[in-house]
């Protein structure tokens, strides 16, 4: 199955979710043209060639939007931060809420450009 029938079926039911998820990924691939998509279970990976974003559902079904998560070599804090874990003492996992395409904006893409590092 190619990436468009896998995303197709990821977002399933779910049109408001796929285009938040096609306006975030267009963004992001207009920043980063050699990046892959890799469509799993319960997220999908943007990768380049290691993963540095991953786009899920939130994690509570009344909440809306997708879920945002990036890696971060150091523990920080922003606003945008919805959860920092620690993975290992010297990575982190920062979770973000993405509710609509007014989100997709140059400080999303700042951080997100963290998770390049």
């Amino acid at each position: 199955m190619d990436i468009i029938a896998q995303t197709d079926a990821f977002f399933a039911g779910k049109p408001e979710a796929w285009a938040l998820f096609e306006a975030l990924r267009s963004r992001v691939l207009a920043c980063w043209p050699d990046t892959g998509l890799r469509v799993m279970k319960t997220c999908i990976a943007f990768d380049d060639p290691k993963p540095y974003l991953y786009v899920s559902f939130p994690p509570r079904k009344h909440m809306a939007g997708l879920w945002l998560s990036i890696s971060l070599p150091e523990l920080a804090e922003h606003p945008r931060f919805a959860l920092v874990v620690p993975v290992s003492r010297s990575r982190y996992t920062a979770h973000i809420p993405l509710p609509d395409a007014d989100a997709v904006d140059e400080e999303l893409l700042s951080l997100i450009a963290l998770s390049r590092r």
